[in-house]
């Protein structure tokens, strides 16, 4: 369970805040933005970072902050961020709270918004003080589209600022401000685990498989296609199709090969009964190795392949069978 930070220094006070897990160029520009938009109005502007950072403290106050709240917890994550930032957030109420634009922040900015009942605006280009307005450019969900929205100060707002969008004031090592570390209890992270699964060729896209089996016509049907399914098991291969295959309805048109199909470039692609009309080359001509067995020798595949075989395709895929079972 976390424990409730023990703040000393009044936080209402400070009517722009800037929260992060790091202090970096982001941070930086963030601060500059909260800075820009307190200086009109004599606000001061709080930073909280929450995170292994103790000696980052003078830094933030050297480009702008007023009071830095440090939470010094290591490692901590999105949960522990959330629940520090919440916990201190919540006694101030300021008008505006910036936020990192990265993923990890917008997933932070997005709880700590909803956990405190707050408005949240992300992402966002830029926030400006207009007279007594305070106005922010944010982008719709597609990030094409750009509306300005008006803040008022009764309605706590986080924002989330992409790196890059402003630019960091100067460092001032003159300017002085208060520090303040805030002992905070890690919450308990939630366990992510990674594997990498293997893919079926079976049943995955061939455009992404290193080994394709290709029929055409020359299969003779369906059970042709049989016979091409147990090859390509026994080679760890996909089945893919010509054209005319697709059209006679021995397979289906997502295994088709071709400019009206897919292009793939696999490192091993056999193509069994395909003459290798323009449009079937165009779409397999980028494929590491290409093994045509075709009866006919003026297939046009022969000319496009590394290995050609001029004989029955059954009967060289029978021999395949056994070949590759011994």
């Amino acid at each position: 369970m976390s424990s409730q930070p023990g703040i000393t220094h009044d936080c209402a006070d400070l009517r722009c805040w800037v929260i992060d897990s790091v202090v970096n160029d982001g941070t930086l520009e963030r601060l500059a933005d909260a800075r820009k938009l307190a200086g009109g109005t004599g606000q001061r502007v709080g930073a909280l970072v929450a995170g292994d950072c103790l000696a980052d403290a003078q830094r933030l106050i050297e480009h702008g902050a007023d009071h830095v709240y440090i939470v010094p917890v290591a490692n901590a994550g999105q949960n522990t961020f959330v629940a520090a930032a919440a916990s201190i957030l919540a006694g101030a109420r300021p008008p505006v709270v910036f936020a990192p634009g990265d993923a990890f922040g917008r997933a932070c900015a997005c709880r700590i918004a909803a956990r405190l009942g707050w408005q949240l605006v992300s992402p966002a280009l830029a926030v400006r003080r207009l007279g007594e307005q305070t106005t922010v450019t944010a982008l719709d969900a597609s990030g094409k589209w750009a509306r300005q929205l008006l803040l008022t100060d009764d309605q706590p707002t986080v924002v989330t600022l992409r790196p890059g969008v402003a630019e960091a004031l100067p460092a001032d090592p003159a300017r002085r401000g208060t520090v303040e570390v805030v002992e905070f209890t890690a919450v308990p992270e939630q366990i992510v685990e990674r594997r990498a699964l293997p893919i079926d060729p079976a049943t995955a896209d061939i455009r992404h498989l290193e080994r394709l089996v290709s029929g055409g016509r020359g299969l003779g049907g369906p059970d042709g296609f049989a016979m091409l399914r147990r090859v390509a098991e026994q080679l760890g291969a996909g089945v893919a199709a010509s054209r005319m295959a697709v059209d006679l309805g021995w397979i289906e048109y997502d295994r088709q090969v071709g400019q009206t199909g897919r292009t793939v470039k696999p490192d091993l692609y056999i193509a069994c009964g395909i003459s290798g009309a323009s449009h079937h080359l165009e779409g397999m001509s980028e494929s590491t190795c290409i093994v045509a067995i075709n009866s006919d020798p003026e297939a046009p595949i022969h000319s496009r392949a590394h290995l050609s075989l001029v004989a029955d395709l059954h009967q060289v895929l029978e021999h395949l069978q056994r070949d590759l079972a011994e």
